[in-house]
């Protein structure tokens, strides 16, 4: 619907001076864009803090008894209580008091405020967007202000996508920005049911989408000019202090950690799949740390150390290169299996002694990376002196039965790889348990695990073992990370095997040990495999899975889904689908874009680049151009008519039907009096309709005035029916 440039400028004339016109919906619209503000707001339900979720909802719930109520006003307009006001279908938005509204918003804002230390910068400024946008609805007296709250959710929408950017949640997104621009669509042309205005936005959207994803692949990477502030309550996954306890509360999560590509290589053995992320080495008597003793200048060197010794080895086999992209953590660390070594120069990860790895800066955004592993090599050949002071020290007498078992241990087998093994054997031949529930410990008290309640998980097994080599006189420390993963080979055919992805969970969260032997450097030991085998050698046990079934908050668990043969089909195609988006979408980098321009059309220079965008551009406009034409083409052009005048046709048919056809040359107040002095009984109705359509085409008016007229010209001619109505009635009797 397009607007006139002098419409547009009595509009504005008309919101200044100082008697405007109140800015008014139709019902639905009003509902419409209420419904809009609440599915925006849904998106970020879980960042928000509880306080402002019952601030949010009680904002929405008020503006919806306002609405409410004056929608029951414009139904008994219809039934002919308010007959003196004819725009009866109009919602009048302001109408909460200036006062009470300004003390509900500093009281809000004086929460944030409060709460910004505890929440962050990041989260901070996204509760204040949404309480902006909650409160913004209770002042619309423009058309200004209604854009606004348009504006206000694509934003709301946008900084949901800050958190979340996986296939289900973009479609989610994109569906809402559909429906916002439906709203804004529908104000412009209420005339037109709401179906087809959403109709007419989702075919702009989809031929935006075309500009847009060549200007996605082909338009500069850019960096951001500012930092994004990170959220303190955004981290997930493994945390640098870990306690018995902790990653057994981590398992009941089935959110996504990170994907792997073996790029058409066999993928290794489940009870190789160790995935490296932090070595803790410090412990306090109740929690597991990690010990920063290298140097920057030492970590800047390793990686390409690393790299030397294993291609100055003639006899080493060749390495297994494979991709990672790891979800966002807002944390630094990574994983690798170990001994691994970065595929090329990776710009903004450190390769550390301890063979991990971490990113220079938090991820915030999924990040792909390309690494080489040697999973048959020994990590390191040598341990200083400061390092097995480190790994072998504890806290004395914090857990003194475990000491004595350990000076025992020590007497009997002298052998370090020996006792070890001794320690496994007791775990294995005695009564201990593998649960995802363990009992609670006075203090993290390993002594208490081991000895009295004798269940737990990963942590509460490697933390003892790793306690128990220390006492006994061998350097120990704990490694956590996570354990094997889903392979996905929905995408593998018959000529092209295992051409698919794994998928690792929060749920597959793991903790092992390692110990330090003279000659064969730091070897794995994962004392789980003593207590449960399956879970080291294949994954979970149906046993495992119906306790995180039982212990989680998902509606449909993934124990469930796995017994369903039918859903668990569809969730992998689902997976891989979410896979090829996060791969080709989100870990598009500029790095990947540079390769596939490269590849594309030659070595890029910013001549040729600067062309190929214009060129792109041209034949995209051309196309979008030529697109419209395809779909207009052998349609009749429909003869532009305002609904005021449609009305106006109408009813001059329907009077037809009583002899009364006007003449071309009449006016049409002419034509009106011709109507009272024939019939009587219809001369209030039409005069007023004749009235009405006499303003609407000869006098400037605002957009809002249009609204309202054209309104009230709808009733008239509801008005005008029901007096042809009666009119036939009396005839007929």
């Amino acid at each position: 619907m397009a607007l006139s440039s002098n419409k547009t400028t009595d509009s504005r004339r008309t919101e200044v001076n100082d008697n405007p016109v109140a800015f008014t919906l139709t019902k639905h619209n009003a509902w419409f864009l209420w419904l809009s503000q609440c599915l925006n707001i849904l998106t970020l339900v879980t960042e928000l803090d509880n306080w402002m979720l019952g601030i949010v909802a009680l904002s929405l719930l008020w503006q919806a008894l306002l609405l409410q109520k004056r929608s029951d006003g414009t139904n008994a307009a219809k039934k002919g209580v308010l007959t003196a006001n004819p725009v009866s279908t109009d919602i009048v938005v302001n109408k909460v008091p200036p006062t009470l509204l300004a003390l509900f918003a500093i009281l809000g804002c004086l929460a944030i405020v409060l709460t910004a230390k505890q929440s962050g910068l990041l989260l901070s400024m996204v509760h204040l967007l949404c309480f902006s946008y909650a409160l913004k609805s209770f002042e619309l007296r423009t058309r200004g202000d209604f854009y606004q709250l348009i504006l206000l959710g694509g934003f709301v929408l946008a900084s949901a996508l800050i958190f979340k950017q996986n296939l289900t949640f973009s479609l989610i997104i994109f569906t809402l920005l559909l429906f916002n621009f439906s709203v804004l669509l529908q104000f412009f042309s209420s005339a037109e049911s709401f179906i087809n205005n959403l109709k007419t936005t989702g075919m702009l959207l989809i031929q935006s989408t075309i500009l847009a994803v060549v200007l996605f692949l082909v338009f500069p990477r850019l960096p951001a000019f500012w930092q994004m502030p990170i959220a303190n309550s955004a981290q997930t996954g493994l945390s640098d202090n870990v306690s018995p306890g902790d990653i057994a509360k981590l398992t009941r999560s089935t959110e996504l950690a990170f994907r792997v590509d073996f790029n058409e290589q066999k993928a290794p053995d489940y009870n190789q799949l160790y995935w490296r992320a932090m070595v803790l080495e410090d412990y306090d008597g109740k929690q597991w740390s990690r010990h920063n003793i290298y140097s920057p200048q030492q970590t800047s060197k390793v990686d390409e150390n690393l790299t030397a010794a294993y291609l100055n080895k003639k006899k080493i086999n060749a390495g297994l290169t494979y991709q990672v992209i790891i979800e966002p953590s807002y944390q630094k660390y990574m994983f690798a299996l170990a001994p691994a070594v970065l595929s090329g120069k990776q710009a903004g990860i450190i390769a550390m002694p301890d063979y991990t790895l971490l990113s220079r800066k938090i991820i915030s955004q999924a990040k792909s990376y390309q690494l080489t592993s040697y999973l048959n090599e020994p990590l390191a050949d040598n341990i200083t002196n400061h390092s097995r002071e480190i790994n072998l020290s504890y806290p004395k007498s914090s857990n003194p039965r475990l000491e004595e078992l350990a000076s025992k241990l020590k007497e009997k087998f002298p052998e370090p790889q020996a006792r070890a093994r001794a320690i496994l054997a007791t775990i294995l031949n005695e009564n201990y348990a593998y649960t995802l529930e363990p009992p609670l410990l006075q203090n993290n008290s390993l002594d208490q695990f081991f000895f009295e309640t004798k269940a737990g998980f990963c942590v509460h097994y490697a933390s003892a073992f790793t306690f128990l080599m220390r006492a006994s006189g061998v350097p120990a420390r704990m490694v956590t990370g996570y354990l094997g993963g889903e392979y996905n080979e929905v995408n593998s055919t018959e000529q092209s095997q295992r051409k698919g992805h794994m998928s690792v969970y929060q749920y597959d969260a793991h903790a092992w040990s390692e110990i330090w032997l003279e000659g064969k450097g730091w070897l794995r030991v994962d004392p789980t495999s003593a207590v449960d085998p399956q879970r080291v050698n294949t994954g979970w046990s149906n046993q495992l899975l119906q306790q995180q079934s039982e212990l989680t908050n998902d509606f449909i668990t993934l124990y469930q889904l796995k017994k369903n043969a039918w859903l668990n089909s569809l969730r992998l195609q689902f997976d891989a689908l979410d896979y090829q988006w996060t791969s080709w979408v989100i870990g598009f980098t500029d790095k990947r874009q540079y390769d596939l321009l490269n590849k594309w059309f030659g070595y890029m220079k910013p001549w040729k680049l600067a062309l190929i965008i214009a060129v792109v551009l041209i034949i995209s406009m051309a196309f979008l151009m030529c697109l419209l034409h395809f779909v207009h083409r052998g349609k009749p052009k429909a003869k532009t008519q305002a609904k005021w005048q449609a009305i106006y046709e109408k009813a001059l048919t329907r009077l037809t039907k009583l002899g009364l056809k006007k003449p071309k040359q009449m006016t049409v107040n002419g034509f009106a009096k011709e109507v009272r002095q024939k019939y009587p009984e219809l001369a209030i109705s039409f005069t007023r309709l004749s009235n009405t359509y006499n303003r609407l085409s000869y006098q400037a008016l605002s957009w809002e005035e249009q609204q309202k007229l054209t309104l009230a010209m709808a009733q008239q001619y509801q008005d005008l029916l029901s007096q042809l109505t009666k009119h036939d009635k009396n005839n007929v009797n």
